[in-house]
Parts: structure tokens; C-alpha cells; sequence
């Protein structure tokens, strides 16, 4: 009798983790976001560091059905302490008075051998568009990566921009930039 009520006490856990899904936080410390910007005409790039302030995920039945996503932008870094400077001044993401950039998935899509085509509101110094993008997520929930282009221009974010400033060549600065993440779920 202990063994059929064990069994179905186990039974019922695992019944109850697949239909009512399961709730994961993104673990700050262990997680990584790496941004990488280019110049417009030529092959010279740059790349640095970004924090994760906060996050969330909540997948139910193979379907992720809430996203939300917070980045630290006044962890914005790059080895060269005048870039990082200017990155974070007015010319670029003012992050004293942005310091937090967000993305919240808009509905919820279902998971295709780890993998979805995901939509939703990113909000970067304010101002808020719908982006898109695909994830992949490990069979256990583990971990989340993305590489997501981003058009920093619909963002505010205009200086250097070949689509503004039409003669400028050599220090055009690509209007997209990569926004490339390992987020550790727990």
C-alpha cells in the first residue's frame, strides 16, 4: 500500500511540473551578456560586457508563456575606459538617466526542439519597440541563449550613424549592434 501511494504521490509531482509549468529565475551572477558594435564600412568591431539585473521565464507544456528580462545598463564595460565612457555618456545610452533596458515577450510560443521565434517589448532609454528574435533553451531549463541584432538608431541612439549622417565615412559606426546572451535559469 506505502509503494502505490509513494507511486502516485511521485506520479502526481511529475504530472503537476509539466501541466502547471514551471517558474525559473535568471541567476544574475552566473548568467552572460556580451554586446558587440562595428564600424559601418570596414571590419573593425568592438565588444564588451553588460549585467543582467533581473529576470524571469515561466514555461508550461513546451510553450513559454512570460519573459521578462532586465539589464544593468550602468554595468555597460569595455576594456577601454574612454570607450566605456563615452558609450555611457549622452552620445550613446546615457546611463545615468537610462539605467535599465528591458525586454518583455508580448504572447506566448511554443518550443520546437529547444528553440522558438520569440517577440516582444524591448525598451531601451525609454523607448519601446516590438523586437524579434530566436532563443534556444537546453532540454532541462536550464540555460537560455540569444544573438539578437539590434538597430540601436530606433532607440535614440544616433551618434556616428551612417543612416543620419550621410558623408561621414570612416568613423560611420554600424546603426546595429549584437546583443548575444547565456542566461543560467534556476
Amino acid at each position: 500500500m506505502k509503494i502505490k501511494y509513494i507511486t502516485t504521490v511521485i506520479t502526481f509531482c511529475f504530472i503537476s511540473l509539466y501541466t502547471f509549468g514551471q517558474n525559473k529565475t535568471v541567476n544574475i551572477k552566473k548568467s552572460k551578456l556580451s554586446w558587440t558594435g562595428k564600424a559601418a564600412f570596414n571590419a573593425y568591431s568592438l565588444t564588451g560586457t553588460l549585467d543582467v539585473k533581473s529576470g524571469d521565464i515561466t514555461i508550461e507544456n513546451d510553450t513559454i508563456k512570460s519573459l521578462r528580462i532586465s539589464i544593468n545598463m550602468k554595468s555597460l564595460n569595455h576594456e577601454n575606459k574612454d570607450l566605456k565612457k563615452h558609450l555611457k555618456g549622452e552620445d550613446f545610452f546615457e546611463v545615468k538617466t537610462y539605467n535599465e533596458a528591458t525586454f518583455q515577450l508580448s504572447k506566448g510560443v511554443a518550443l520546437t526542439d529547444g528553440k522558438a521565434k520569440i517577440s516582444g517589448i524591448m525598451t531601451i532609454k525609454d523607448i519601446s519597440k516590438t523586437e524579434s528574435f530566436t532563443i534556444k533553451i537546453d532540454e532541462d531549463y536550464k540555460e537560455l541563449t540569444f544573438n539578437i541584432s539590434i538597430d540601436r538608431t530606433i532607440y535614440g541612439v544616433k551618434f556616428n550613424s551612417p543612416s543620419f549622417f550621410k558623408k561621414m565615412k570612416e568613423n560611420a559606426i554600424a546603426d546595429e549592434f549584437k546583443l548575444k546572451g547565456s542566461l543560467i535559469l534556476d
